[in-house]
This record gives C-alpha cells, sequence and structure tokens, in this order.
C-alpha cells in the first residue's frame, strides 16, 4: 500500500468517526430535548410553561444549526431519517 493510499484509508476512516459522532450528538440531543418535555410536563397549565417552551425551542435550534454546521464543514450526507 502506497502513502497515497493510506492517507485515502485514514481519511476515510476519520470522516466515518466524525460521521458517527455527529450522529450519535443528534439522537443524545433529540433524547434530553425529549426527557425536558416530560419533566417539565407538570407545568403545562402554569405560567411557567412559555419559559419552558422557549427554553425547548431555543435548544432544538441550537443543537439543528449545529449539526448542520458540522455536516456541512466534515461534507457529511443526512441519512437515517435524522
Amino acid at each position: 500500500m502506497e502513502a497515497g493510499e493510506l492517507g485515502s484509508v485514514w481519511t476515510e476512516s476519520a470522516k466515518k468517526a466524525v460521521e458517527l459522532y455527529v450522529e450519535s450528538s443528534e439522537r443524545m440531543g433529540k433524547m434530553m430535548l425529549e426527557l425536558h418535555e416530560r419533566s417539565t410536563s407538570w407545568a403545562k397549565e402554569t405560567m411557567l410553561a412559555p419559559l419552558f417552551e422557549a427554553q425547548r425551542t431555543a435548544g432544538k435550534q441550537m443543537m439543528e444549526s449545529s449539526v448542520e454546521m458540522a455536516r456541512k464543514l466534515c461534507g457529511i450526507d443526512k441519512r437515517n431519517g435524522m
């Protein structure tokens, strides 16, 4: 195996590792948002409901933009229905 081929194999392996990291981070973020929603469900009929909804909305927007930026920077395609 030549040095160029070895570099290509290393690059593909690193890209796959980053792809798996981004996908698992996105799944974890979605799980955390769902946990937040379940743990604050008691507040639906209180004055705190809009605050908790705003937190979830902001968290979701931050997560989505971070994942999108990571995918663009690393050249990763969105897959698996995420």
